[in-house]
């Protein structure tokens, strides 16, 4: 038989043996450093994480805002918000406050024209402008806001205004201040002009009217590319019963916020967390007493800031201040057709072009335009914003469609 070579086993330690195995209490006293380890990392995480969650909620819940919906605590409210795709310009954790950007009690005003209200104005113009738009305000200032017309045909009763922000361009703001000089109807405060910024814009307005233009009449909100006919806007406002509490426009009924961030008109919840907005006016064109004028500036100032500028003044401040905004069929956010007839009648135009801008113009004051009176356009006009779908987010339904009157 042969011998069987036995090779030498090395065996473990003595002192990791034992009658209840030494080998598994070495496991557990690893497993106990990790856990330990972990325990200590997490609560640094904690200490770091309170007061960034802390300054994420002042702005958002501590202004009255209604808290997200659905959410229990405000530690899950905020993992919640975390989550949500940011508005570029208002991070959740961005503070909404107005009065931090608007700042009541100080002068923010850029360029501001001495002459415009020196004799108070029945109804002033205010035209938000892009910094770069410089081909948009010639155009009206060549057309429907032309001086001399505007001075001759209703005896300086009427004034105009471009509003502007400030440009990261020295070169854009250098051209703004000597268009200024030039024309001397240029606002410009101090915010950047951006789009999402155009809340702040129309907050300025109401800011800049209330302190320089208080004893006007009536102020007129519109954008650098719309054509406003003048004579028919002042003849329906010289037809109120009486001029305070106006709030007039293209009102917008029952609109949803949006939730696809790639949107343009993309609302976050921490933004806005309601359902459906209040009944509000479009921003291309709307109409306000002073008296209104006041009342929107001052809820604005304890108001949190929404990035929908015509949502945000003509709608939530407008609730908050106990307004209502009222349709005109005069007033539309959709682009009209190309007819004389057509913008004879109306108030507001919608996406007119500069080169648009001189063909309207040039028609309304042909002395041999002769229109008849269609009360199906009319009717139509009457009907245009309440019942348009996905036009932008003015996203109205149609049931309910009393509460639009």
């Amino acid at each position: 038989m042969d011998r069987i070579r036995l090779l030498p086993i090395e065996l473990p330690p003595a002192s990791t043996i034992s009658g209840s195995g030494f080998i598994k209490v070495k496991g557990k006293v690893s497993f106990l450093r990790r856990l330990t380890l972990g325990f200590v990392v997490l609560a640094a995480l904690g200490l770091l994480y309170v007061p960034a969650y802390h300054s994420a909620q002042g702005p958002l819940l501590g202004l009255g805002e209604t808290p997200l919906p659905g959410l229990s605590g405000h530690l899950d409210a905020s993992h919640h918000v975390a989550s949500i795709a940011q508005l570029p310009g208002w991070a959740y954790n961005k503070s909404r406050d107005l009065r931090v950007y608007i700042r009541p009690g100080n002068n923010t005003t850029v360029l501001s024209p001495t002459s415009i209200c020196a004799s108070p104005p029945y109804l002033l113009i205010v035209i938000c402008s892009a910094v770069a738009n410089q081909k948009a305000r010639e155009s009206i200032r060549n057309t429907w806001a032309n001086k001399q017309h505007l001075d001759s045909l209703y005896n300086s009763t009427v004034r105009i205004a471009f509003l502007l922000g400030e440009s990261d361009n020295d070169t854009l703001n250098s051209s703004i201040e000597e268009e200024s000089q030039q024309y001397g109807d240029i606002i410009q405060e101090k915010f950047q002009d951006t789009y999402n910024n155009l809340t702040l814009k129309s907050v300025m307005m109401l800011k800049w009217v209330n302190s320089n233009c208080e004893n006007a009449k009536y102020l007129m909100k519109t954008d650098d590319d719309m054509f406003v006919n003048v004579p028919t806007l002042l003849k329906t406002l010289r037809a109120r019963v009486q001029s305070t509490g106006t709030l007039l426009g293209s009102l917008i009924c029952n609109a949803k916020p949006i939730q696809d961030p790639k949107n343009k008109w993309y609302t976050p919840k921490y933004m806005y967390a309601e359902r459906t907005y209040p009944n509000y006016l479009s921003g291309t064109g709307y109409v306000m007493s002073l008296d209104v004028a006041g009342k929107l500036y001052q809820a604005a100032l304890s108001t949190p800031l929404l990035h929908l500028e015509d949502v945000y003044v003509t709608g939530v401040c407008a609730q908050k201040a106990k307004l209502r905004p009222v349709n005109h069929p005069g007033f539309s956010y959709v682009p009209r057709k190309m007819d004389a007839c057509v913008f004879k009648s109306a108030i507001t135009a919608h996406k007119v072009s500069s080169s648009k801008m001189y063909t309207i113009w040039k028609k309304l004051n042909d002395a041999n335009l002769t229109c008849v009176s269609n009360p199906n356009q009319d009717k139509k006009l009457s009907t245009l914003s309440r019942t348009g779908r996905n036009v932008g987010y003015y996203v109205v339904r149609r049931r309910n469609m009393n509460r639009c009157i």
